[in-house]
């Protein structure tokens, strides 16, 4: 909890002048109970238990002139009515700021979570490990700066500094280190396009395996409007890995790989109908300090039923494999997700969905599946707002 007040303190020294600014503070609580038919992704042995979950979160704004500052606080506790080892609270605070001028824009985001590694199996690009229930302390830093050269014409620099430890040896405590920069050009009132590099560190401490590497990448960009309704933007790329390991007994492995990344996506927006489509393949370091490549499509649709009522289906495949050799190793997932929508207020609205997910290891040899069904709602108390 030390760790939350340091954070705390450390916003309100960042904070400018208090004159003539406006204060808000406002929050959220979005309780709901949830049962899952399998919630260790099992293909054997399934165990399904009821999950309760809320998220209370305050948070605190701050606007002067070309300046906002927000900092959210706040804990995320679930409880299990048989599998009570899983039990956990975590807190979290957030804060960012910007600083805005005619030309430019300067912002600074700085966090600190701690979360359940169960929570995060699905996006790990690594384990999917939903049997081990670990606390990731991630602490992160992240300054970014865009800048408009001309009317036409702009350029961005973002950086990030993560720091993330677990409570178990399952996983590598890891530090990474980013910085990327773009340029954007409006070609047409519709067409814009640009070019962006990134670079960045990984390094990752893990009980039989330490890591060090980089990763390089280069990308054109696009976003073109096809009409008022149907948009397109993508990129396409090339990167490199260099990728450094060393065993228990000190032996170090060296090897580079390149490949192709891509981000594709379509979106249309009607009256009352939303949809997207994506494509992806982008490399990212894994909980276990691998570094892997991951093929992704994803798709979204929603409809607004009437003023109250709306419905929304969102689904995922992936294919994850290591981005350093050509090995067998692969790992398939699939998530499905309806869900219907009753907003009894302006400030709270209950959900009620299903989510299927199937699981394929191809090293393990598995194929697990579960089947749950949630009901949540989500309450946003306005809060006040004063100026001085």
């Amino acid at each position: 909890m030390y760790k939350i007040i340091s954070v705390a303190l450390l916003c309100g020294l960042i904070m400018p002048n208090v004159h003539a600014a406006e204060w808000s503070l406002s929050g959220s609580i979005n309780p709901s109970l949830k049962h899952d038919d399998n919630i260790f992704m099992r293909d054997e042995n399934k165990l399904a238990d009821y999950q309760s979950s809320m998220s209370p979160t305050l948070t605190g704004a701050y606007k002067l002139e070309n300046t906002q500052t927000s900092v959210s606080a706040g804990y995320v506790i679930d409880r299990y009515e048989t599998s009570r080892q899983l039990d956990q609270e975590n807190p979290f605070v957030r804060l960012n700021t910007q600083y805005q001028t005619e030309r430019s824009n300067w912002g600074l985001g700085l966090g600190y979570t701690e979360n359940s590694s169960r929570s995060e199996a699905e996006a790990d690009t690594g384990t999917g490990n939903f049997e081990t229930n670990s606390t990731a302390t991630t602490k992160s830093i992240s300054p970014n700066f865009s800048f408009n050269v001309t009317e036409l014409d702009s350029l961005s620099i973002n950086a990030n500094y993560t720091d993330r430890a677990y409570s178990t040896t399952d996983f590598s405590d890891s530090k990474s280190r980013s910085l990327s920069t773009s340029w954007q050009h409006q070609f047409t009132e519709r067409l814009n396009g640009g070019l962006s590099l990134s670079a960045s560190n990984n390094k990752s401490d893990g009980v039989a395996l330490q890591t060090d590497d980089d990763i390089y990448s280069l990308s054109l960009t696009s976003k073109y409007d096809l009409s008022e309704v149907w948009a397109i933007n993508g990129s396409v790329g090339v990167r490199r890995l260099n990728s450094t390991q060393t065993d228990a007994f000190g032996f170090v492995d060296k090897n580079t790989s390149s490949g192709a990344t891509l981000s594709f996506n379509v979106s249309y927006k009607h009256e009352v109908d939303t949809a997207s489509l994506g494509l992806s393949r982008s490399v990212s370091p894994s909980s276990t300090g691998d570094v892997n490549e991951q093929d992704k499509l994803s798709l979204g649709w929603s409809r607004q039923l009437s003023e109250r009522f709306s419905t929304s289906i969102n689904g995922s495949i992936q294919s994850t494999r290591s981005a350093s050799d050509n090995g067998s190793d692969k790992r398939d997932y699939i998530n499905l997700s309806p869900a219907v929508n009753w907003i009894m207020s302006p400030d709270a609205t209950i959900s009620l969905s299903y989510n299927y997910r199937q699981q394929k290891e191809s090293e393990a040899n598995t194929n697990a599946s579960s089947n749950s069904v949630m009901l949540t709602l989500n309450y946003n108390w306005d809060g006040f707002t004063a100026s001085r």
